[in-house]
């Protein structure tokens, strides 16, 4: 009977265990793995925000495609392969969320290492009332946009309050009756080892909201989602999303009690 090394038994251990953490990020043929997903966000998200804060060296849809294909080029990618990527992790939110902050972080260090940055702030006021959103108020797609989705994830050093309800709200405009269109929100609190859930999809132009009420014992540690414009419509020119809100409220609270008595006539967690 023969014995086995210690080391190589446990060099076979190290390869096995490699190998499972391999298969837990591993993507389907065609998707951009998850490390190189990575480096590209971070390109994507640098190039959006020269396009934001440089408007005028942007001025024309077709330089602002051109500095979008620079990324591709340089990450040897084509636009088609980036699309197919980005619906599949949309498919896969917790992935999804998982790089997009680890580009976000990596995008703040190096913005930070330039200077004169300063850094997002996630409130965690205990206030009856307080707009947590800190982020850009408006978005603008159109037919060639890269992205279509508005991701929040606010994770504050001390855990919002116990009995906390929070109310997502934002206005479209551009989303004509006789689109294949709509906006699609998702909005999810995590308290402790549970995580509650609400979506919503709004079909026309007007102030939408989408509410969540926490369950009241325990203490909110993060509050995330995205907002999704969801078309395979071409024809459309542009669909504008603005005044956006994540509005935080306690149990009990006058705009709370009001909302209650709306959804009550109209159930289903959302109000138009």
């Amino acid at each position: 009977m023969s014995k086995t090394c210690p080391d190589t038994r446990w060099k076979r251990a190290v390869c096995f265990a490699a190998i499972l953490l391999s298969g837990c990020s591993r993507t389907p043929d065609g998707i951009i793995p998850e490390k190189k997903m990575k480096e590209v966000m971070v390109d994507v998200q640098l190039a959006e925000a020269m396009i934001y804060t440089e408007p005028a060296a942007y001025p024309t849809a077709a330089g602002r495609r051109a500095l979008y294909r620079s990324v591709f080029g340089k990450h040897r990618l084509t636009e088609a392969e980036y699309d197919s990527s980005m619906i599949w992790y949309g498919k896969h939110l917790e992935r999804y969320m998982r790089i997009y902050n680890l580009a976000l972080a990596d995008v703040r260090a190096r913005m930070e290492a330039i200077g004169d940055v300063k850094p997002d702030i996630a409130p965690a006021s205990n206030a009856d009332s307080l707009d947590l959103w800190v982020f850009r108020k408006y978005y603008a797609f159109s037919p060639r946009s890269l992205s279509r989705r508005v991701i929040f994830d606010f994770r504050p050093d001390e855990p919002y309050s116990s009995g906390s309800v929070f109310v997502l709200g934002w206005r479209a405009w551009g989303l004509a009756p006789d689109m294949q269109a709509s906006v699609e929100a998702h909005l999810r609190a995590h308290q402790g080892d549970t995580t509650l859930s609400v979506k919503s999809t709004a079909g026309r132009d007007g102030r939408h909201e989408i509410y969540l009420k926490t369950i009241p014992t325990r203490r909110v540690d993060r509050v995330y989602g995205y907002i999704w414009l969801n078309t395979a419509d071409t024809a459309f020119h542009h669909i504008y999303l603005d005044d956006f809100s994540l509005m935080k409220y306690r149990y009990g609270s006058p705009a709370i009690e009001a909302m209650d008595s709306l959804l009550r006539a109209v159930p289903g967690g959302t109000v138009d």
